[in-house]
């Protein structure tokens, strides 16, 4: 049995992943301005390797952490598990980058105003209906 969550409580998640996006990408900002290595290219294949390495595991240390810091804050009922296993995953998720979480929740609210649409579409035919029937009813 699939368990399909709500649009708002999935719109209330992809924001948060965002704005934690945004702050870890903030705090990687930071520290490769005092990591110089980590702000310069290299020219030699290896160490751009080792360097695009260390930044990727820095995203995923800086998006936990921030995920953490910010735990008291993240609404409850909203599907997140309340422990270490929630602040992990949002963690996780959050290293991704804010431009990924964007998309998605560009998508998300598309999908909401259709579903929304779609509903009112039925309402009016509904209507339209119950209309018809009233006026060949009299």
């Amino acid at each position: 049995m699939a368990i399909l969550m709500d649009t708002t409580k999935l719109t209330t998640v992809i924001s948060l992943l965002i704005a934690l996006s945004i702050a870890s990408e903030r705090l990687v900002d930071i520290i490769k301005g005092l990591v110089p290595w980590l702000n310069q290219q290299r020219r030699k294949p290896a160490e751009e390797g080792w360097r695009k390495a260390a930044l990727q595991v820095l995203a995923v240390i800086a998006g936990i952490t921030t995920a953490w810091l910010s735990s008291a804050a993240i609404p409850k009922g909203v599907g997140i598990p309340d422990d270490w296993t929630g602040t992990l995953a949002l963690g996780l998720l959050a290293s991704g980058g804010s431009g990924f979480w964007n998309s998605i929740l560009t998508y998300v609210t598309k999908a909401k105003d259709l579903k929304a649409a779609e509903a009112e579409t039925r309402q009016i035919e509904v209507r339209a209906k119950r209309e018809t029937l009233s006026k060949s009813g009299h």
